[in-house]
């Protein structure tokens, strides 16, 4: 080879390098996130916030992180199906889906509605539907033998506020966290709502202290937020908290993604007497929530996630 020929394949790699680097840079642009080495793209971010129409750019923004956070989480439901070997066939799908339109045309003044509608109007579609079912099928068959009666008898037992209809009227005052991002921040926000409880302990009205020193908008009620049932929208953390309590006690801080509480419930209505064979299949159903739950938080710790946003 002569010094001509090498002197042009040198021209030549150095003038196609910066477009393979660039090529490369757009193509990491392109991706918004990797899931155990799997990537989630714009093009597949767009196509499931195609739905997502008339909204403002807040709330588009805030779904799109959702939309994400899903995708992320489908991407862990996959992979764990697969390694389980868990097989879910198309004409279950379709059974499922089957049940669940004769559900919708049977409701009052719906007979027009058709399940793509009502997909329609809650942002989705039937390709993002019957994943989902994929999913909740495939959980179910791998859950199913751990649900035995011993285990859900106990968890009757131990949650039965959740199934008698128990509700406490509960009062809470907040330490917003939420903006907050040292250690040093969060130390400090313990201490101060140690001090404002021991304020309360040397007879400070609840309520005047809510009003002062509480994040929350109940504070302007004295931190009143009415009657709660166990299964609500509160952190799990502050409702376990709140129904162990006894009327007029006050809680140690909670904490939770909102900050830090302390709690106090001002009234209880007791629930009804039920039965562990009455409540089987809601119990179930409570049971089976709480495992996927722990599942998917067990897949997301062990995954390797990678946000490029």
């Amino acid at each position: 080879m002569n010094k001509r020929t090498i002197s042009l394949l040198c021209l030549l790699l150095i003038t196609l390098q910066p477009c393979a680097l660039s090529a490369e840079k757009e193509q990491l642009k392109n991706i918004v996130a990797t899931v155990n080495g799997k990537p989630i793209t714009q093009e597949m971010l767009l196509k499931r916030l195609k739905n997502v129409v008339n909204t403002d750019t807040e709330t588009q923004r805030t779904m799109k992180q959702e939309i994400i956070d899903q995708m992320i989480t489908d991407i862990l439901l996959e992979e764990f199906i697969d390694k389980q070997g868990l097989i879910v066939t198309p004409e279950e799908i379709e059974k499922e889906i089957g049940q669940i339109k004769n559900t919708i045309s049977g409701n009052e003044n719906n007979d027009i509605q058709s399940l793509e509608r009502v997909l329609t109007f809650i942002g989705s579609d039937i390709d993002e539907f019957k994943r989902n079912i994929k999913y909740s099928i495939a959980l179910e068959k791998y859950f199913d033998k751990k649900l035995d009666d011993a285990t859900l008898k106990k968890y009757f037992e131990e949650n039965l506020c959740v199934f008698n209809g128990e509700t406490i009227k509960v009062s809470h005052i907040l330490i917003d966290t939420r903006n907050m991002k040292t250690e040093k921040e969060f130390a400090q926000a313990l201490e101060r709502i140690k001090d404002i409880k021991k304020e309360i302990e040397h007879g400070a009205a609840f309520e005047e202290i809510a009003r002062k020193y509480s994040d929350c908008p109940s504070a302007q009620n004295g931190g009143d937020l009415g009657f709660i049932q166990k299964k609500g929208n509160f952190a799990k953390a502050f409702l376990d908290t709140a129904f162990s309590l006894k009327v007029g006690q006050l809680s140690g801080p909670v904490q939770t993604e909102y900050g830090y509480h302390l709690i106090k419930v001002t009234e209880k209505n007791e629930g009804a007497q039920i039965r562990f064979d009455d409540a089987r299949k809601k119990v179930r159903l409570e049971v089976l929530d709480a495992e996927i739950l722990k599942l998917l938080d067990h897949l997301r710790r062990e995954a390797k996630i990678a946000l490029n946003q």
